[in-house]
Formats: structure tokens, sequence, C-alpha cells
């Protein structure tokens, strides 16, 4: 491959979006466009939520073109089984994306076929685009398929998100007739005058609160700490306490991100947590608001092999729903999965 070659094809994605894609992203490039270019890698910085490569790509008209180009997080790489280090700097390499809608020369990278002329696909449903020599999720986490080994062990273990299923909460509720529907005046009102390039919670490693953490992807360990539960899922080092005492109350407890968590065995294999005093302020991190009365039910279902955990939250909030709100996912059990180091890097202001 040479550098003084740039090739831009755009038309409709022929790549679909992945599930567990970052709310950021969906709001600042075009995923109805692929864009292709080719260049020489002048930086690399590999870091959560999106690392960041730029690329020197020059015109066939000697115009020199500097890409600013991001990708799926760090800790997606190291759940799906990718090697980070498959680009360096100073390599040429091909790349394909979404385009940024605010900034020139920017992409969202999905495919990269490296110097070594082999196809990364960054995405559990990326499709090849130029080689069948590639670099993919590995066959078990693309099979979504939990290890049923140790029934023994219960829900106290590490568990992974699978890909290539919806999320947890549906991205356009606020903007869909029948999640409007649901809405109160005020609910409606804050939608309607949210503006994602100005609003969006979710930016430079400000941390998400409940429920939306519930749908971050990486890896999540549950453990007991003496009477208590503690969930702690690597995105951003997030520790939620559940509080098992017979007598817990949420009541004169302060008001947090994730707020105040009490749980309950319903049999040997449910747990069943409510969680009030919750002031993140954001219902979906997408425009609807959620208030410091809102409360969640959430119900956690370990499979009688030990390899699935099922999950559901309903959400009631009596200033901004009409009527209480359910979602559900499940995670699945890898041995070899491990909650790693998030270390989230603000991106530089413009």
């Amino acid at each position: 491959m040479s550098i003084k070659r740039l090739i831009v094809v755009m038309g409709l994605a022929a790549v679909a979006p992945v599930s567990s894609a970052h709310h950021a992203v969906a709001g600042n490039y075009d995923s109805a466009t692929i864009v292709e270019v080719e260049g020489e890698i002048t930086s690399i910085l590999m870091r959560n939520p999106h690392p960041q490569i730029t690329l020197r790509a020059v015109t066939e008209d000697g115009e020199v073109q500097d890409w600013q180009m991001a990708t799926t997080a760090l800790s997606n790489m190291r759940r799906w089984q990718i090697d980070p280090n498959f680009i360096q700097v100073g390599d040429t390499i091909r790349a394909a994306g979404n385009p940024a809608l605010r900034i020139e020369h920017g992409l969202y990278i999905s495919n990269v076929l490296t110097a070594d002329g082999e196809e990364v696909l960054l995405g559990g449903n990326v499709e090849p685009r130029w080689t069948d020599r590639t670099i993919e999720m590995s066959e078990s986490r693309r099979r979504g398929v939990g290890d049923p080994s140790s029934p023994e062990l219960g829900i106290y273990r590490v568990w992974s998100t699978v890909d290539n299923i919806p999320m947890l909460m549906p991205r356009n509720i606020g903007r869909t007739p029948e999640g409007r529907a649901n809405l109160t005046p005020a609910a409606l009102e804050a939608v309607d005058a949210f503006v994602w390039a100005r609003d969006n919670p979710l930016q430079n490693c400000a941390q998400k609160g409940m429920p939306l953490i519930m749908e971050a992807p990486y890896p999540f360990e549950i453990r007991q700490d003496g009477e208590d539960i503690l969930w702690h899922n690597e995105e951003f080092d997030t520790i939620r306490r559940i509080h098992m005492s017979a007598d817990a109350t949420a009541e004169g407890q302060p008001d947090s991100l994730l707020g105040y968590s009490i749980g309950r065995w319903e049999d040997e294999r449910t747990l069943v947590v409510t969680t009030t005093n919750v002031n993140w302020g954001h219902f979906d991190g997408q425009g609807i608001p959620a208030s410091t009365e809102s409360e969640m039910i959430e119900t956690f279902t370990l499979s009688p092999q030990g390899d699935r955990l099922d999950y559901s939250v309903t959400i009631s909030d009596p200033v901004y729903l009409k009527e209480p709100m359910t979602f559900g996912k499940h995670w699945v059990w890898y041995p070899d999965a491990e909650v790693g180091v998030y270390n989230c890097t603000p991106e530089a202001e413009d």
C-alpha cells in the first residue's frame, strides 16, 4: 500500500452498528455512511473510552490530510481477545468507518487492513472488506454461550456481556410515539430541548449513574463483602453496594449517582434489588430526565448450570414517567474473563 493514496467510498453503511457501542458514538458519527482512507499512522493513544489514532493521507494532487480516528474501547478489544498492538506508529494501513458529523477528516473505524495484510474487525457485527485473513473476536465470544462447568460458583463470579444482542435500553425511547406517550409533559419538554453536542452526559469520562450503568458492556464481578454484595464493573471501576441486611433502609441515606440498593434472595438463584436515592438526573442518557423520586427494581436470575445471568429492571418515576418501564438483558460466564483497569482519558477540548 502506498501512502500517496486516499480512498473515500460513501454510501449505505455495510457495517451494522455494534450492540455495545458507547452512547457517544451514535451522536458524533454518521452510521449510514462508510468512508475508506489509506495512509501512515502518525500517533496512537490506546485508551478508554475510545482509542485515538491519527492517520496522514496524501491525495493524488499532493494534499496532505490528517485524519482523526477513533474506534471501539480498549476494554472491548481486551474482552474480545484482540491484541491492541495490531498497529504501530509508522505503519501504513487502510481503515474504513463512519465519518464524523462535526469535524472534517474524522472517522470512527470498524475495519483496519494492517501493514501485514491482516484485516482487524473492531466489532461483533463487522464483516471483512478486503481479505479473509482476519483478526476478530474470539470464537468463544462470538458464540455468546457461557461455560456451564462450575454451577457451584453461583452468582459470585465475573460476568460478560454478549455481543450482537440489543442494548439494555433502546437509544430512541424519547423519540418514538410509544415512548413519548409514556412521558409526562415535564419529560417531553426536557427531551425536546435536549441537544446532543451540548447536553450529552457521557462526554469526557463523565461517570454513568443508575440505571444506565447496568448496560455497560464491560466485564463485572459480583462478590460478597461481609453480609453485603458488591457489583464491580470495569467501566470507571464502578462499585455498587447491595445491602443485604434485613434491617437495611434507604431512609436518611444520601442521594448519589448509584443510589442506595437493598437486596433480598427470592430463592436460591434469584436476587431482587430495590434502588432509590439516585440523583444522576438521567434516565437513558439521551434526553429523558430522571428524578430523585425514581425507584428501580432489579432481578438477577442465575441459570441452573451457572453459565448465564438474566437481568431485568423496572423503573418507576412519578415525575417523568406515566407508567413504569421494564428492560432486560443477560450476561454469560467465561472462565478466562477478568475485570480490567479502565483508565478513562478525557478527550482534548477544542
